[in-house]
């Protein structure tokens, strides 16, 4: 169980007025403070333990704000110039948000006619939100080119470090935590780095490719500070992650920074005169911890903050069973699944991509097809409706498939509207995407979501996102001028679908692009649960799951057993069991006309079962540990364990899976998520042993797990008496 002070509810902003002005953000036990000095808003650092730079009145312990040039709280460009150091502070404002406090900073440029108000949103957990509202108070267009949404100086250490390291060694000082792949099958691998002298960049989606997530963990190695954070945001990010050990003649100073930035072609933005333009939020959180202290703090605030769309139909987790194009979607092929997906204890049916498609093509045309969203007569002669009955029949829910930001090139609507094709900044091609900055195309598209939903009667709407990022940065004309298309395309994905949720308030709505494309908070907020990987093959599935729970609550984090090739490696019981440390979903296990393995669907039906009556009643308000973190790599190897707990410390969920490369292997495992004071039935699902044990016993000596070879696991139940 975590302490006390890891879960402390506190949120106020401290500001002081003057020649300098001086803003302490806290919140947890964290304390972020901000300077205005002159004309520049400085970042003046952290501390973990809650105290404010200045608890010693007279001698406070503010970073050397004005040494520096690259200190400024966030940062900007317009037109071709940098407005750092060129603001004029024109006041503080405070509300109560209803869940903590928001602060805004109020800052006009002195180059350019240009408001912007800095907000801060602190919920009471260890986690501020931070974004930026730019306002263009001239009278003809702004084009905003570089945009840090949070930058700075973060921690300072000066001669005190030399007893520990000399700038040979400070390579060791920092590690840096993120996913160590943005391509696609490769989400969640996570890995540690030392953090070298002049820094790291984490990129994604411009830069580099677009499955890595937009999160960091940055920790300390001397002082334990742990610093950890979100960008809500589907484009291109770069975080950069600057530490200065440059020897001088007092030793070996070590000044830490940071640039939390999003990446594109520019101008990023055209403002009007008198429109606003809202940034992207980070979400960021600084504890004295470790990693799962921060993961757990992170999905602290996303619950209350971010993900706050009432359950699904009441239920917070369904499993679902979804049949997609690779396989035959005849109303055979549709009525063998979902008597499999019954039999196995899903909930939920799922028509995936293709079902608009002739017979026989939905394998090979289904991505051509895209945009004549009608029902295919020749797969189902009778309507959906056959199909959406005998699920309903058969006790589940029925769902479909879409991808609408898609425009296949044999459908009616390419045909008839080709200039509703975003043409790519980069290439200055066009392909399927649809530009959701034409308000006609968008209009088009939002009622076609609409049509789908009400004429097939869905209880559940999957959303995917197939279009290369190459085309997600169009090029398109803002008030005159040549600017990127993406900050504008997801103003409008994210307004439409907070609108189509409020109409549709029964129906699940789940999010998915080519696996784990669209992961980020920002995307993800309107959401059920999102798809986080398309690669669901043994080990390296195992490894997406523990590194996507990493990111998002696991109760979001939707994770495959059968089906999309996860069958072809690895026993059944590691297949199953990683998918209960997210949100198992289901495909088939036996061919069209050939008879269900009963010994095999029974052991998929007792998982499931574990899932809604152990894992269910705690999802949402529950812990998660990641006992082996690194686990990363094409085909990952060694040992993966995770635990996932009841917050109050009732119950946990512990699982051992080992990865390839791998024999006989015994480990003795410390549960994280109970309590010392008291008494567990601990029960081992692969023999069906059970054990009583006080929690004493289990923190001090650990349970001891043996597994006989690669891709094999077990789970571990225990339950407070």
């Amino acid at each position: 169980m975590q302490s006390i002070l890891k879960h402390a509810e506190f949120a106020d902003i401290h500001v002081e007025e003057g020649e300098v002005t001086t803003f302490s953000y806290r919140f947890g036990t964290a304390v972020y403070e901000e300077m205005m000095v002159g004309n520049r808003l400085l970042s003046a650092g952290w501390n973990g333990a809650g105290y404010t730079q200045n608890v010693l009145e007279d001698m406070p312990s503010r970073l050397r704000v004005g040494e520096y040039r690259n200190n400024t709280a966030f940062r900007l460009e317009a037109e071709g110039s940098t407005l750092d150091f060129d603001w004029n502070y024109k006041g503080f404002s405070q509300t109560d948000s209803g869940k903590g406090v928001h602060g805004t900073v109020t800052l006009e440029s002195t180059l350019l006619p240009l408001t912007v108000r800095v907000h801060t949103m602190l919920d009471g957990t260890g986690v501020m939100e931070r974004y930026l509202e730019i306002e263009n108070t001239g009278k003809t267009p702004v084009g905003l080119g570089g945009i840090s949404i949070l930058s700075g100086g973060v921690e300072e250490n000066t001669t005190d470090w030399d007893p520990f390291f000399d700038p040979h060694h400070a390579d060791k000082l920092y590690s840096l935590g993120a996913m160590e792949s943005s391509e696609w099958g490769c989400e969640g691998l996570f890995r540690w780095t030392d953090l070298p002298s002049a820094g790291l960049t984490v990129t994604g989606k411009w830069e580099s490719e677009r499955f890595r997530h937009p999160a960091f963990f940055l920790k300390n190695n001397l002082y334990g500070t742990l610093f950890f954070g979100q960008l809500a945001h589907t484009g291109g990010y770069a975080f950069h992650f600057h530490k200065d050990t440059e020897p001088n003649k007092r030793g070996c100073n070590c000044r830490l920074s940071w640039d939390l930035a999003l990446s594109g072609p520019k101008p990023m933005t055209v403002l009007a005169a008198g429109e606003c333009f809202t940034t992207p939020a980070v979400h960021v959180g600084m504890l004295i911890g470790d990693l799962d202290n921060a993961v757990n703090e992170m999905n602290r605030h996303l619950r209350r903050s971010v993900f706050t769309l009432p359950d699904a139909r009441g239920v917070k987790g369904w499993v679902e069973a979804g049949m997609g194009p690779e396989r035959t979607m005849d109303i055979t092929a549709c009525k063998h699944f979902i008597d499999t997906a019954a039999a196995v204890g899903a909930e939920t049916f799922i028509v995936d991509a293709g079902w608009y498609a002739p017979k026989g093509m939905a394998t090979t045309e289904w991505g051509k097809r895209q945009g004549d969203w009608h029902v295919s007569t020749d797969l189902y002669p009778n309507g959906i409706g056959e199909i959406r009955d005998y699920a309903h029949k058969k006790g589940l829910l029925f769902g479909m498939w879409m991808e609408p930001e898609a425009i296949g090139p044999l459908s009616v609507i390419a045909r008839e509207h080709p200039e509703w094709l975003t043409t790519a900044f980069a290439s200055h091609g066009s392909k399927k995407q649809i530009d959701l900055t034409n308000e006609k195309a968008a209009a088009w598209m939002e009622g076609e979501i609409v049509r789908v939903i009400e004429e097939n009667r869905l209880d559940l709407f999957r959303l995917d996102h197939n279009s290369p990022c190459e085309y997600w940065f169009s090029r398109t004309e803002q008030h005159g001028k040549v600017a990127s298309g993406l900050l504008r395309h997801y103003e409008a994905v994210y307004a439409m679908y907070e609108r189509l949720h409020r109409r549709f308030p029964d129906v699940i709505f789940e999010n998915c692009a080519s696996g784990g494309a669209r992961t980020d908070v920002g995307m993800v907020k309107s959401f059920t649960h999102t798809w986080v990987s398309d690669w669901n093959q043994a080990p390296r599935s195992v490894a997406i799951t523990n590194g996507m729970t990493m990111c998002l609550p696991p109760e979001l984090v939707d994770r495959l057993v059968s089906g999309m090739y996860c069958h072809t490696r690895g026993s059944l019981d590691l297949q199953v069991r990683h998918t209960l440390f997210g949100r198992p979903s289901t495909n088939s296990y036996n061919c069209v006309g050939s008879q269900m393995n009963p010994a095999q669907i029974a052991f998929v039906k007792h998982s499931f079962d574990l899932y809604k009556s152990f894992v269910r009643p705690m999802a949402g308000k529950d812990l998660i540990f990641h006992h082996t973190p690194e686990v990363n790599g094409t085909q990952p190897h060694g040992v993966c364990i995770l635990e996932r707990a009841a917050e109050d410390g009732s119950r946990s969920m512990i699982g051992m899976f080992n990865l390839c490369m791998a024999g006989e292997r015994t480990e003795t495992i410390y549960p994280r998520g109970i309590d010392a004071g008291r008494t567990y039935r601990v029960s081992f699902d692969n023999s069906g042993s059970t054990a009583t044990v006080s929690g004493f016993t289990l923190i001090n000596e650990g349970l001891r797990v043996r597994l006989d070879g690669a891709l094999q696991s077990e789970l571990i139940l225990l339950e407070q008496l």
